[in-house]
């Protein structure tokens, strides 16, 4: 049976080689974390644009009748507004940007509300209308300073 010394440069490699190991492994961690945080911010910031041009899509041409959306100027605001006539009177859906959320707001056509009295659905910076030849021109500029540009067809 053979006799083994025990030397100190043993333990000192084991206890570098586990330092190694852990400061690899703290490296990876740190590099996986950041890049999920880059991807989470980045796919919030998609899914807002993303949902608020669907949002104003959907308004669009789901109230597509001939007269109903109108860009309108509330309470020196631009705004998208959709006429809806109902038994109790007529009511108008205004979508607009103010105080860097684009709102909502659903009220009785013959009221003048505070802008503020909207329902937040997103931020952004800038939101502009414009329609020619059937054809809405939707300018979006989200809170990151993106600007897309969409177009929805009103026939």
């Amino acid at each position: 049976m053979k006799n083994y010394r025990y030397h100190s440069i043993d333990t000192l490699f084991v206890i570098i080689l586990f330092a190694v190991f852990i400061l690899m492994a703290l490296l990876i961690i740190g590099a996986g974390a950041a890049a999920y945080k880059n991807s989470a911010v980045q796919m919030g910031d998609r899914f807002n644009r993303q949902t608020c041009i669907s949002y104003i899509t959907a308004k669009i041409r789901s109230n597509n009748d001939m007269g109903r959306i109108s860009i309108v100027d509330y309470n020196e605001v631009e705004a998208l507004c959709i006429s809806e006539n109902f038994t109790e009177g007529n009511y108008n859906t205004y979508i607009y940007l103010y105080d860097g959320m684009i709102r909502e707001l659903f009220c009785n056509a013959e009221l003048i509300l505070d802008l503020d009295a909207g329902s937040a659905l997103t931020k952004a910076s800038e939101l502009n209308f414009s329609y020619s030849d059937g054809l809405y021109e939707i300018t979006l500029t989200d809170a990151d300073e993106n600007t897309t540009i969409f177009y929805v067809n009103s026939l």
